[in-house]
């Protein structure tokens, strides 16, 4: 059973968060584009809506599903707001995805970028 969610948060979980961010880019989703507009007026706003998905993945027993959730709040708020408490690749992966926005979906993650070819690089000079 701990195999079960273990994989879950550390492969599946970052697979379908690559796979709603990459939607959101691709269908140009309204309040995710505002998202990005903020950034770059730095001015970035909390993701209140998840508190109420959290308790909604919970409660209709999708624990994994609330615990990858729940691990993204966390991480994209501490890229956003509490940076230097981030590893360094995953800030800069995230940072790099709201300067080129159709590259680095993924947010907990960098191995969902590598598999389907979305990981920006930076050139060598």
């Amino acid at each position: 059973m701990i195999f079960y969610y273990l994989f879950n948060i550390l492969v599946t979980n970052p697979i379908i968060e690559w796979i709603i961010h990459y939607s959101m880019h691709k269908y140009n989703i309204d309040f995710h584009k505002q998202h990005h507009l903020e950034v770059h007026k730095n001015q970035t706003e909390k993701e209140y809506y998840f508190l109420l998905i959290i308790p909604i993945l919970y409660y209709t027993n999708y624990i994994s599903l609330c615990i990858g959730a729940f691990n993204y709040v966390l991480t994209h708020s501490a890229i956003h707001f509490l940076p230097k408490y981030v590893d360094i690749e995953l800030l800069e992966h995230h940072i790099t995805h709201h300067k080129r926005p159709n590259y680095n979906f993924s947010v907990t993650s960098v191995f969902p970028d590598i598999l389907f070819d979305t990981r920006y690089y930076k050139e060598i000079e």
